[in-house]
Protein backbone atom coordinates (compact mmCIF):
# COMPACT_ATOMS: atom_id res chain seq x y z
CA UNK A 1 0.00 0.00 0.00
CA UNK A 2 2.84 2.38 0.78
CA UNK A 3 4.22 1.69 -2.66
CA UNK A 4 0.90 2.72 -4.21
CA UNK A 5 0.84 5.89 -2.17
CA UNK A 6 4.46 6.63 -3.13
CA UNK A 7 3.68 5.96 -6.78
CA UNK A 8 0.70 8.33 -6.59
CA UNK A 9 2.86 10.99 -4.95
CA UNK A 10 5.52 10.57 -7.65
CA UNK A 11 2.83 10.79 -10.37
CA UNK A 12 1.39 13.90 -8.74
CA UNK A 13 4.86 15.46 -8.51
CA UNK A 14 5.55 14.65 -12.17
CA UNK A 15 2.16 16.08 -13.15
CA UNK A 16 2.85 19.19 -11.09
CA UNK A 17 6.32 19.50 -12.67
CA UNK A 18 4.75 19.20 -16.13
CA UNK A 19 2.17 21.87 -15.27
CA UNK A 20 4.96 24.11 -13.95
CA UNK A 21 6.98 23.59 -17.15
CA UNK A 22 3.94 24.42 -19.27
CA UNK A 23 3.33 27.51 -17.18
CA UNK A 24 6.97 28.55 -17.59
CA UNK A 25 6.71 28.05 -21.35
CA UNK A 26 3.50 30.07 -21.49
CA UNK A 27 5.08 32.78 -19.32
CA UNK A 28 8.13 32.88 -21.61
CA UNK A 29 5.85 33.31 -24.63
CA UNK A 30 3.91 36.08 -22.89
CA UNK A 31 7.16 37.81 -21.91
CA UNK A 32 8.50 37.52 -25.47
CA UNK A 33 5.26 38.97 -26.89
CA UNK A 34 5.31 41.78 -24.33
CA UNK A 35 8.95 42.58 -25.14
CA UNK A 36 8.17 42.59 -28.88
CA UNK A 37 5.21 44.92 -28.30
CA UNK A 38 7.33 47.13 -26.04
CA UNK A 39 10.07 47.35 -28.68
CA UNK A 40 7.47 48.18 -31.32
CA UNK A 41 5.96 50.95 -29.17
CA UNK A 42 9.42 52.34 -28.36
CA UNK A 43 10.36 52.35 -32.05
CA UNK A 44 7.16 54.18 -32.96
CA UNK A 45 7.75 56.69 -30.17
CA UNK A 46 11.32 57.29 -31.37
CA UNK A 47 10.12 57.79 -34.93
CA UNK A 48 7.44 60.24 -33.76
CA UNK A 49 10.00 62.12 -31.67
CA UNK A 50 12.36 62.30 -34.65
CA UNK A 51 9.56 63.70 -36.82
CA UNK A 52 8.72 66.33 -34.22
CA UNK A 53 12.38 67.27 -33.79
CA UNK A 54 12.82 67.54 -37.56
CA UNK A 55 9.70 69.71 -37.82
CA UNK A 56 10.95 71.93 -34.99
CA UNK A 57 14.39 72.24 -36.56
CA UNK A 58 12.90 72.99 -39.97
CA UNK A 59 10.60 75.62 -38.49
CA UNK A 60 13.43 77.19 -36.49
CA UNK A 61 15.72 77.21 -39.55
CA UNK A 62 13.02 78.83 -41.68
CA UNK A 63 12.42 81.48 -39.00
CA UNK A 64 16.16 82.12 -38.73
CA UNK A 65 16.42 82.42 -42.53
CA UNK A 66 13.46 84.81 -42.58
CA UNK A 67 14.93 86.88 -39.73
CA UNK A 68 18.29 87.00 -41.47
CA UNK A 69 16.72 88.07 -44.76
CA UNK A 70 14.74 90.77 -42.94
CA UNK A 71 17.85 91.99 -41.10
CA UNK A 72 19.87 92.06 -44.33
CA UNK A 73 17.10 93.97 -46.12
CA UNK A 74 16.85 96.50 -43.28
CA UNK A 75 20.62 96.91 -43.21
CA UNK A 76 20.72 97.39 -46.98
CA UNK A 77 17.93 99.98 -46.80
CA UNK A 78 19.69 101.88 -44.00
CA UNK A 79 22.96 101.64 -45.88
CA UNK A 80 21.29 102.96 -49.04
CA UNK A 81 19.76 105.90 -47.15
CA UNK A 82 23.09 106.63 -45.51
CA UNK A 83 24.87 106.33 -48.83
CA UNK A 84 22.37 108.70 -50.49
CA UNK A 85 22.81 111.20 -47.67
CA UNK A 86 26.58 110.91 -47.89
CA UNK A 87 26.42 111.30 -51.65
CA UNK A 88 24.28 114.44 -51.31
CA UNK A 89 26.69 115.91 -48.74
CA UNK A 90 29.69 115.01 -50.89
CA UNK A 91 28.01 116.53 -53.93
CA UNK A 92 27.29 119.76 -52.03
CA UNK A 93 30.84 119.84 -50.71
CA UNK A 94 32.21 119.26 -54.20
CA UNK A 95 29.96 122.03 -55.58
CA UNK A 96 31.22 124.36 -52.84
CA UNK A 97 34.83 123.53 -53.60
CA UNK A 98 34.30 124.02 -57.32
CA UNK A 99 32.52 127.30 -56.60
CA UNK A 100 35.42 128.43 -54.43
CA UNK A 101 37.92 127.47 -57.09
CA UNK A 102 36.15 129.09 -60.02
CA UNK A 103 34.95 132.24 -58.28
CA UNK A 104 37.51 135.05 -58.32
CA UNK A 105 38.50 136.47 -54.94
CA UNK A 106 36.92 139.83 -55.59
CA UNK A 107 33.49 138.23 -56.20
CA UNK A 108 33.55 136.33 -52.95
CA UNK A 109 31.70 137.70 -49.91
Amino acid sequence: MQKVILDEIIKAEKAAEEIIQQARGAAAEIIAEAEAEYNKVILLAKEEAQKKILESVTTAKQKADDDLAKAVKEAEEKNLVSLEQSYEKAEKLADSIVEMLVTPEYEKE
